[in-house]
């Protein structure tokens, strides 16, 4: 079993986090807006999806995959041309969400440090990034808060010269993404769909031949104690929305929140969910046998945490048909304030290389970069991918225009879900 406890990171400050804390990105805005110095988030009545209908921070439209929005950019990028500067690079991510060696590799090629500096969430991430405290060069970022950093003048527009990896290796649709036209501010980093992580040789139900399998959720009985349900506020509700056969995941509708608030609920008799975002870990070890997954800790189970010898193809996935999937992507910007903006553009675009995204991938956090010549089929030809798991690879059809992706809310519908959510996760 692979241990990522025992890799070092080249210089790591700030908060520690284990594997994947990332994960909590992509929990709801909150109640919190932007703080000192940032564009207050707007205030509207709780509707239905308002895409198109109202707005979102700073005024911003609230971005949809049919809805794309082009962000207002503050001032002009850096010029072209310019030298690199001297100095450490100042990085501000989750803990264990980009392998140290690559952090090694970019010091080695370009003479410099890299120092981290670790958050717990996204939410401490914009707070820490708006008052201040925190002084960095580059931030990863999830697509649902990239308007509100442009609101909140964090982010520096980027010059496309210094990453020629864009183009030549990222897939076109996210090239110039739904939640920021034009590749203004972001290049993304890695893609995942939401579904269900079971083991089948402690699960005699096959969710493939299911007619609705989220309904799993609410006939594990015998599973009692062994189910899990992530612990995120816009996946476990939205979970429960898919069940009851609702489309819009980005619904202010009261009703419709409160009803999937009830849903979740009635699981608690029927199976004893555990709420985490531990699925990676305890499917392998045995303590879990149903998890709610992301499809990235569905392949670091099978990459880095089964037992040395075990047999993978016990492992399962399942998520929805296209027009049913929840997928989503992440991305890196760089900080206004960058005191090394060249340096920063240069790390954008080695985390974008095609060997870097690969070895990423593969070696260390499980989730799939949108790499044009990564070639997934071959990896589960050669069982690198066990079968099982073959639904946790998308494609770059996933995230069109017809696709369905967890967007900004408004501030108020933003409260509402983490409400709800606050409710079930405290066991309400």
């Amino acid at each position: 079993m692979k241990n990522r406890d025992s890799k070092i990171h080249t210089i790591v400050t700030g908060y520690q986090h284990g594997f994947l804390s990332r994960r909590e990105a992509l929990r709801a805005l909150g109640a919190v807006g932007l703080v000192a110095g940032a564009a207050p988030l707007l205030d509207f009545a709780a509707l239905a999806d308002e895409a198109g209908k109202q707005a979102g921070p700073g005024g911003i439209p609230l971005a949809r995959p049919d809805k794309p929005v082009t962000l207002p950019l503050n001032g002009t990028p850096i010029k072209s041309g310019l030298a690199q500067e001297s100095g450490d690079l100042q990085l501000f991510n989750y803990q264990d969400y980009v392998d140290p060696k690559v952090l090694e590799s970019f010091g080695e090629k370009y003479n410099c440090k890299v120092v981290l500096t670790t958050f717990d969430s996204m939410d401490e991430a914009i707070t820490r990034l708006a008052s201040g405290t925190v002084k960095v060069d580059v931030t990863n970022i999830s697509p649902d808060r990239v308007a509100q950093a442009v609101a909140g003048k964090l982010l520096k527009p980027i010059n496309h010269d210094y990453i020629p990896n864009l183009p030549k290796n990222i897939w076109k649709s996210l090239q110039s993404p739904y939640y920021d036209q034009g590749s203004q501010y972001t290049v993304p980093y890695t893609t995942y769909s939401s579904g269900i992580g079971w083991r089948n040789d402690k699960m005699t139900d096959d969710l493939y031949k299911m007619d609705n399998p989220w309904s799993i959720f609410w006939k594990a009985e015998k599973y009692k104690g062994y189910v899990g349900i992530l612990d995120d506020t816009r996946e476990s509700l939205g979970m429960a929305m898919r069940y009851k056969g609702v489309t819009d995941v980005n619904t202010e509708d009261p009703a419709i929140i409160d009803a999937a608030l009830a849903d979740l609920k009635a699981t608690i008799p029927i199976c004893s969910p555990k709420i985490n975002i531990t699925g990676y870990q305890s499917i392998p070890d045995g303590s879990c046998f149903l998890h709610q997954e992301w499809s990235g800790d569905m392949l670091s189970c099978a990459f880095f945490y089964m037992p040395e010898g075990s047999d993978k193809s016990i492992l399962q996935y399942w998520t929805p048909p296209k027009e049913k999937r929840t997928v989503q992507n992440d991305c890196w910007a760089v900080l206004e304030k960058s005191e090394r903006p060249v340096l920063a553009h240069l790390f954008l675009n080695h985390l974008i290389d095609e060997e870097v995204a690969t070895g990423n991938f593969l070696d260390f956090n499980g989730y799939q970069p949108p790499q044009v010549n990564l070639d997934t089929d071959k990896l589960i030809a050669d069982g690198t991918i066990p079968a099982g798991l073959k639904m946790c690879i998308l494609k770059e059809s996933d995230f069109d225009a017809a696709s369905s992706q967890y967007g900004a809310l408004t501030q108020n519908g933003q409260k509402l879900w983490q409400n709800v959510y606050a409710e079930f996760n405290s066991g309400g």
